[in-house]
């Protein structure tokens, strides 16, 4: 019976990545994603499984900032990819997902008070992590008072 239970959650936990294709371009940053992805489920599932629900594809580009394509992809600069900071990784992933939530379910909101709630959304996941670091604590806050501004 015992080994059944044990068969089922691999079966289950090994399930949950191939939901999302995550671009293996070499360097370990599939498995940083997955790291990322790892940490988000542990402190925040209502995060999670938005992200599982929203995004297909989770690739990289050398742009300066995260962004959002195609309806289903989290696209992540090289740079933050380089620096490896696996709980600004999740971050991104947190915060991205957000706004693929508004494109697919197609609600409008005015840019600034999107990124203002995506934000927000982010600080609130950084929070819950014990031992994150403080400058992405202290840069969703900037951002939230930039966009409020805006």
């Amino acid at each position: 019976m015992k080994i059944w239970i044990v068969s089922i959650l691999l079966i289950l936990s090994s399930y949950s990545f191939s939901q999302i294709r995550i671009t293996d371009v070499g360097d370990g940053w599939k498995g940083k994603v997955e790291q990322a992805l790892d940490t988000i489920q542990k402190y925040d599932k209502e995060k999670y499984y938005l992200i599982m629900e929203t995004c297909k594809v989770v690739a990289y580009w050398n742009g300066g900032f995260s962004t959002t394509e195609s309806g289903n992809t989290i696209t992540i600069p090289t740079k933050e990819m380089n620096n490896g900071n696996i709980y600004n990784i999740a971050a991104i992933l947190v915060h991205e997902s957000l706004h693929l939530y508004f494109l697919t379910t197609k609600f409008k909101l005015d840019p600034n008070v999107e990124e203002v709630i995506a934000y927000q959304h982010e600080l609130e996941f950084l929070k819950m992590v014990p031992c994150v670091d403080e400058w992405l604590i202290k840069n969703a806050e900037n951002k939230i008072k930039f966009y409020s501004k805006s």
